[in-house]
């Protein structure tokens, strides 16, 4: 998965696989601080087998998300968020301590060299960690030793078929869908500094009149062209659709294979585009994607056996959640 997706899927607040998976663990810590010490009038919102949540621990978790929530609603509207968010809140914070709790059992340990590793790879992610900050370090690691577990318990025994590739790219065509493009020829003649638009349409009109009579495409572009494209016979080769100036666009659409246009006014010049070829919209090879669909089917069959795994502990584990 692209580190820019998993940046983006920690942020959303989600804590499935994605979000302890190793960079969305890691950026998803960077999102919250670990529990404080709770006084003894802290109310407990959570137990979890023998652990529990504090009211303090979890303000801490939602905090920001109730800060941004607090900017987008009102009334009814905004406690209705701020009742899901602490929902949401509590759910990640018991998968957090039932799987920190499997990996103490099974002896899974993060070393500080790990740490100090993880803490570059978010700094090269543009985010800025805080070594100097116990809490945050501490949950980092957590993070970590999530993740180590996550991967022993789920994601090691995962295995992607070429049945399953093939069916993920008959079902999914749009996404290796390469746009129609157009292989065109064009004549500029420029508005360049003190020019008058007037001038420089009279003088498109001369060349187009001279393509109307039958003079070459190619020799007119190489002595009246001022664009690079006029060494080459005024060839630019295939341009994707919708790369294009909209009014150019849809001149092209209107044309005939070999046919000119009229000239087409824009803030460079005046353009007349001739149209050489026409290309259907195609689909990436299998071969060419394979990878990349191997990648997001083993993403897709890691979030179902997390959410498996995850329920069965939470059925083996004693969860009392008292919001």
């Amino acid at each position: 998965m692209p580190d820019k997706f998993l940046l983006k899927f920690a942020r959303s607040g989600r804590l499935g696989l994605f979000g302890v998976s190793f960079l969305g663990a890691l950026v998803s810590g960077m999102a919250v601080v670990l529990p404080v010490q709770s006084t003894v009038s802290d109310r407990i919102v959570a137990v979890v087998n023998t652990e529990v949540i504090t009211q303090t621990e979890l303000e801490e978790e939602v905090n920001d998300m109730k800060g941004q929530a607090r900017l987008r609603f009102t009334g009814r509207e905004l406690n209705q968020r701020l009742r899901q968010i602490d929902f949401m809140g509590i759910n990640r914070m018991i998968e957090r301590k039932l799987q920190i709790q499997i990996a103490k059992r099974r002896g899974i340990k993060v070393t500080d060299d790990e740490v100090k590793d993880a803490i570059a790879r978010l700094r090269r992610l543009g985010e800025s960690p805080n070594e100097n900050d116990p809490k945050e370090m501490a949950l980092l690691k957590d993070q970590l030793t999530a993740l180590r577990i996550i991967n022993q318990q789920v994601r090691s025994s995962l295995l992607v078929s070429d049945e399953e590739m093939h069916r993920f790219y008959d079902q999914h065509q749009q996404r290796f869908r390469l746009p129609s493009e157009v292989r065109i020829s064009q004549i500029l003649i420029g508005l360049g500094p003190g020019s008058e638009m007037l001038a420089v349409r009279e003088k498109a009109q001369r060349v187009y009149a001279l393509l109307r009579k039958g003079e070459s495409f190619e020799e007119l572009a190489g002595q009246y062209s001022e664009g690079a494209e006029g060494r080459r016979g005024g060839s630019l080769g295939f341009v994707r659709i919708g790369d294009m100036l909209p009014q150019i666009q849809k001149a092209i659409e209107g044309l005939s294979l070999g046919q000119p246009s009229e000239p087409i006014a824009s803030p460079l010049g005046m353009h007349i585009i001739r149209l050489d070829e026409r290309k259907a919209a195609q689909y990436r090879p299998y071969e060419e994607v394979r990878e990349d669909i191997r990648n997001a089917v083993f993403q897709l069959k890691s979030e179902d056996a997390y959410q498996a795994w995850i329920k069965d502990l939470k059925d083996q584990s004693y969860i009392e959640v008292r919001l």
